[in-house]
């Protein structure tokens, strides 16, 4: 008996060690344990998502974070959680879970956040499944398939705060939701139930409305998320006389609506609301239905999207009924509107034209944001001759993505322009959008394929703080930067820039002056490295406090590859020194080309002087000739030019006149005498020749033009003729002379009289021969 007591002790306590040990291995994420363990502001998370989970881990009880979303877990047992009391968040989602029950979650009384959204729950959430989480402030039971709602579902959720139950297929009666199921939840101030009623939408003669009894229940919600759809005859109220129980509504958000019909008496029950989205609907007025909106006094945003690419296509709506709407606005207190979607907006005008009349309607409201957004499908002509003008309140404009081309506005109070995502392109390169200064603060251009930007489009507009044009195609900055003197950030990502012009640079540096703390960023564009765009390269180096990410800019080299990541100064001083010796090695060669040529210049000007000063003074005699050469081309001026030396002027003054002009009767051209060109408007050169002749530059330069003149104007016929007039050794003449010698075209000056006879006479044969 007693061995059989010690063998169960023994077998207890080994039973015992083994149970702990096992839940210690367990515990120890080194001995396989799937979560990932880590400390956050001193609590203990625990990371088990996307580990092919099928069902809860055993996790220590001092937990403060738990998520198990993308897993397979179909199951949890009953009390799975029961000493997990320092859980405050668990994400369950993405998972296959098909049922929870009341004790599904016993123990998680200081849970804050739930998250069972994306997962098989099906039918009726059963009573009491949230008893135990009294502490619980987020609920998130959307994407599921959930069909009713339980009258006890919701007990113990007194301070729950958060209810998410979109995107399941519950319907708007009170057979799913029955009237008094939302009564535990006292707290509540947000309810998204959108996107339900699949049996509703599909018969659309019916009304989808939400059943006021059972929302009445709610007086401290504030944010309300639901279908809509009033259904042929729209015999029902929408928002019925439970909901002016919700005194503390603030916002509406229709998420989704087949025909949702606008009386005069829609918002009769909700005259708290300052938020109003209307979404995927197709709005239309009844008679009296204009003033739909008057009602909401406290109104500040509202939101029409007619249609979108997550939702069926909406209605025809008239611009008759959505100007209506809009006037309904004016005694509120409306300041931001956004009209999305319109794409089956019919009667348009031009969109200045229906803007204009909107900011005729609102010019008293306090608007502060006009937002006419992806109203892409809608045929707005190219009406540029009406401005834009908005009401003297508004500070934000947006017309982005409605493929406008053309645009003029006049909104002088306006900081804020968005118009990316438009074709503004071929417009803005020969036009400016503003036809006066304004305060403008950021404008946004991107998208819109600009090659170019017309050089005016930014004057005069002093506030400008943000400039936007990424995604474009501009190559160049090329626009007037001198009254942005209060530029922040020029944002030029993703377009076409290689380099930037001289003329930009100066620009830039201009706004650089201006601010120093000016940005720009050039990130995403195919800049160029070569020597060519050096200087624009190197410009941004000693710039880069202006340029942002300048590090993680690249180039691409004339090879086609491109620079090292975050190197990009270095890249800039590898190719300054490149291009400083490629610069040198052109200047050298360029010099020894430029050495080479005027060298071989040099050797063919002084090989052929004598004919090029020949041709020369040819040409300006004949720019300078005589009048007297007009009666007779084929007749010489004078008879003889005489050349001769100044120490020999006696001679010539004393005797060749004597005995050529007075007794001779000839005509001689004497230098100190006359001052027209003679070599070439003489018969004959006769030259005087004596040393001081050989001597005298200008002698030889005067016998020199007389060979040029007998060589190539007088057929190879001689016009010199050589007169000796100084006894003069062999040696002493120079070799040119000797060729007119040896043609026997000279005489010597014999200084005796009966010499002197025959001398004359020779010359004068001479000069007639």
């Amino acid at each position: 008996m007693e061995a059989d007591i010690y063998t169960k002790l023994i077998l207890m306590l080994f039973s015992s060690n083994f149970l702990d040990i096992n839940t210690a291995l367990l515990w120890n994420p080194q001995v396989g344990f799937p979560c990932t363990k880590f400390y956050k502001k001193g609590e203990l998370n625990f990371d088990c998502s996307s580990k092919a989970l099928y069902f809860v881990p055993d996790i220590p009880p001092n937990t403060v974070y738990l998520e198990l979303q993308y897993n397979y877990i179909t199951l949890i047992s009953d009390n799975t959680f029961e000493n997990m009391t320092n859980l405050k968040v668990l994400d369950l989602s993405f998972n296959r879970l098909k049922l929870v029950n009341d004790q599904t979650f016993n123990g998680l009384g200081n849970l804050r956040h739930l998250n069972l959204s994306n997962n098989l729950l099906t039918g009726g959430m059963p009573n009491k499944t949230f008893q135990y989480m009294t502490g619980l402030t987020d609920l998130d039971l959307s994407f599921n398939t959930l069909e009713r709602i339980n009258l006890q579902t919701f007990v113990g959720l007194q301070n729950l705060q958060n209810l998410q139950l979109n995107n399941n297929n519950l319907q708007y009666n009170i057979s799913s939701i029955p009237t008094g199921s939302f009564k535990p939840l006292e707290s509540l101030t947000r309810l998204s139930i959108h996107h339900n009623n699949v049996l509703g939408s599909l018969f659309t003669k019916y009304s989808i409305v939400f059943p006021d009894k059972t929302i009445s229940d709610l007086t401290m919600l504030e944010i309300l998320e639901l279908d809509i759809h009033s259904g042929s005859g729209a015999k029902k109220v929408i928002f019925g006389k439970g909901f002016s129980f919700l005194e503390n509504l603030y916002m509406l958000n229709i998420s989704n609506c087949n025909d949702f019909i606008l009386k005069s008496d829609t918002f009769k029950y909700t005259p708290n609301l300052t938020h109003v989205y209307i979404n995927c609907c197709s709005l239309i007025s009844f008679i009296g239905g204009h003033e739909v909106f008057s009602k909401l006094m406290k109104l500040k945003i509202l939101q029409l999207n007619v249609s979108s690419d997550h939702c069926a296509d909406g209605m025809m709506l008239s611009e008759y009924n959505l100007l209506g709407l809009i006037k309904g606005l004016s005694n509120t207190s409306i300041e931001i509107l956004k009209f999305s979607y319109l794409s089956d907006l019919v009667d348009l005008d031009s969109l200045s034209v229906i803007i204009n009349k909107i900011s005729v309607s609102l010019n008293k409201a306090p608007i502060q944001e006009l937002h006419f957004t992806k109203n892409f499908n809608i045929q707005i002509p190219m009406d540029i001759h009406v401005p834009i003008q908005v009401p003297p309140t508004l500070r934000r404009l947006d017309l982005s993505d409605n493929t406008l081309e053309a645009l003029k506005l006049n909104i002088k109070q306006v900081a804020f322009l968005n118009l990316e995502d438009n074709r503004l392109g071929n417009y803005l390169a020969e036009n400016s959008l503003m036809i006066q200064n304004s305060k403008l603060q950021y404008i946004s251009l991107s998208n819109n394929s600009i090659y170019k930007l017309h050089t005016t489009i930014f004057i005069g507009q002093k506030y400008l703080r943000v400039i936007d044009l990424t995604f474009n195609f501009l190559t160049d900055s090329n626009f007037d930067m001198s009254s942005l003197v209060n530029l922040e950030i020029l944002n030029l990502k993703k377009n076409k820039i290689k380099y930037l012009s001289d003329q930009s640079i100066k620009e830039l540096d201009k706004v650089f002056k201006n601010n120093g703390n000016a940005k720009i960023d050039l990130s995403n564009n195919p800049l160029q490295c070569s020597c060519f765009t050096f200087p624009f390269l190197n410009w941004m180096r000693l710039s880069h406090k202006h340029f942002i990410n300048f590090t993680q800019f690249r180039c691409e080299y004339e090879n086609g590859n491109l620079s090292t990541p975050n190197s990009f100064e270095d890249v800039i001083l590898n190719l300054q020194r490149d291009c400083t010796n490629h610069f040198y090695l052109i200047i050298s060669v360029s010099f020894t080309v430029l050495a080479f040529i005027a060298v071989l210049l040099a050797a063919l000007i002084y090989r052929h002087r004598w004919k090029l000063r020949y041709l020369f003074y040819t040409a300006k005699l004949k720019y300078t000739s005589h009048r007297n050469m007009e009666e007779n081309l084929n007749e010489y001026v004078y008879d003889a030019f005489i050349s001769y030396s100044e120490n020999d002027c006696k001679f010539v003054i004393g005797e060749c006149i004597k005995h050529l002009e007075e007794n001779g009767n000839m005509k001689l051209c004497i230098h100190q005498r006359d001052f027209i060109p003679g070599i070439q408007n003489s018969r004959k050169t006769i030259c005087i020749i004596s040393r001081s002749f050989l001597e005298s530059y200008y002698c030889m330069f005067e016998f020199n033009m007389a060979r040029m003149e007998s060589i190539h104007s007088r057929n190879g016929k001689n016009v010199l003729f050589l007169v000796f007039y100084e006894k003069l050794l062999p040696e002493e003449l120079p070799l040119v002379l000797y060729e007119i010698i040896q043609k026997q075209s000279y005489i010597e000056y014999p200084n005796d009289e009966h010499g002197n006879v025959i001398f004359w006479d020779k010359i004068k044969d001479a000069i007639h021969a």
